[in-house]
C-alpha cells in the first residue's frame, strides 16, 4: 500500500465523518428538503422507511437510542400523523410502527433535500468524476462492512478470550 495516499485518505475520511455527523449537516439537508421537523424525529422516519414495520426495540437499536427515548419519539411521530402503530401479526404482544402516507411524504422530501445537497456539491464535476467517486466509495464501504462483519478480533486485536 502507498502510505502517503493512505494517510491522505485517512485524513479526508476523518474530516467527512466529523463534518457530516454534525447537526449542521442534518440541518442543511432538512433546509433543502423544506422539512421543519426535529432532526431526531426525522432519523426515526428514515429508519422506518428503510426497515418498517418494526418494533420499538429494533428501532431503538437502529437509532442508537434507549427504549424509552425511542418510545417517546414514536409517540410524538404518531401524534403528528407520520407514524401508525399496529399489533405485530406474528406476536400480538409486540406493536410495530410504520410510516403513514404523510410520513412517507416527509421521507421523500428529505431524500429530495439530500439530492439537492449532492447536486450543489457536485456542481462543476464531470459525470466521469462523479461515477468514479461512487465506484471507489462503494468499494471502500464494501471493504469496511466486510471487515466489520468478521468481528473485532479479525483486525488483529486480542479478543477478551485471548487474554
Amino acid at each position: 500500500m502507498n502510505g502517503m495516499a493512505d494517510d491522505d485518505y485517512y485524513e479526508v475520511w476523518l474530516s467527512i465523518l466529523g463534518r457530516v455527523s454534525r447537526s449542521r449537516f442534518v440541518d442543511l439537508i432538512l433546509d433543502r428538503a423544506g422539512v421543519t421537523l426535529d432532526p431526531e424525529l426525522c432519523r426515526y422516519l428514515i429508519h422506518l422507511d428503510l426497515r418498517g414495520p418494526i418494533g420499538v426495540l429494533e428501532l431503538a437499536e437502529l437509532a442508537e437510542h434507549n427504549h424509552p427515548k425511542a418510545s417517546r419519539s414514536l409517540a410524538r411521530l404518531e401524534q403528528l400523523g407520520l407514524v401508525a402503530r399496529a399489533p405485530d401479526p406474528h406476536d400480538r404482544r409486540v406493536k410495530t410502527a410504520s410510516l403513514t402516507a404523510e410520513g412517507r411524504g416527509v421521507v421523500e422530501a428529505i431524500n429530495r433535500g439530500r439530492r439537492r445537497v449532492l447536486d450543489e456539491v457536485f456542481t462543476g464535476w464531470s459525470d466521469r468524476d462523479r461515477a468514479e467517486l461512487a465506484r471507489l466509495t462503494g468499494r471502500f464501504a464494501d471493504g469496511m462492512v466486510a471487515l466489520m462483519d468478521t468481528g473485532p478480533a479479525a483486525g488483529g486485536a486480542a479478543s477478551p478470550s485471548d487474554a
